[in-house]
């Protein structure tokens, strides 16, 4: 896309084009951080011994490494890396209350 057909879209829609540009530099980025962050998350539910936050954690991780591997759309891809964010986010911020 050229840069003036990009200045109608949304935050979103520009991620996504800015997704494809770089699909595989940006995807293995993505995969690599919210793993990280998602690995950081179980820990503290370990730690907590809350083994529900626990699995809540690991599959919606899963699921967005999942969707980066099998090449799904970039629309599933980058709604997949946020949700895995914001409720890791959240499983984080719980574990901090639990203990």
């Amino acid at each position: 896309m050229k840069a003036s057909e990009t200045k109608n879209l949304n935050w979103f829609q520009k991620q996504i084009v800015s997704f494809e540009r770089s699909r595989f530099g940006a995807m293995a980025a993505l995969l690599t951080a919210q793993s990280c962050f998602g690995s950081i998350a179980a820990m503290y539910s370990l730690k907590t011994e809350s083994y529900v936050l626990l699995a809540i954690c690991a599959n919606i991780t899963m699921a967005s490494n999942g969707a980066f591997i099998a090449q799904v759309s970039a629309k599933w891809c980058l709604i997949l890396f946020y949700l895995s964010v914001i409720v890791n986010l959240g499983i984080l911020i719980m574990n901090f209350f639990i203990q």
